[in-house]
């Protein structure tokens, strides 16, 4: 995922959804590219912060690529299922 050229808030708001997508979809990592200014800078940062990611690495000592791995998926969570018998139920009645 390119994040390269964009501001820091919409960077931020693309990856944390790049994140929580490869969370659900049970990806292991995902590669990001910031560039080498404020977003390189701030990027670990947001690693920290972000409940779906372990951790992330420089690609081949790229200071603006990273590799980060993403949160195996815990068996007993997934979506909340009970919202939406609540809705098929209603309808089929």
């Amino acid at each position: 995922m390119d994040l390269h050229g964009l501001d820091l808030q919409t960077g931020w708001n693309a990856y944390r959804k790049a994140t929580s997508e490869c969370y659900d979809k049970k990806r292991n990592n995902l590669k990001i590219i910031t560039g080498q200014g404020e977003m390189q800078k701030e990027f670990l940062q947001w690693v920290e912060n972000d409940p779906f990611a372990v951790d992330a690495k420089n690609i081949d000592n790229n200071k603006g690529a990273w590799t980060v791995t993403i949160k195996k998926m815990d068996k007993d969570s997934g979506p909340d299922l009970q919202i939406l018998f609540t809705k098929f139920k209603k309808i089929g009645q």
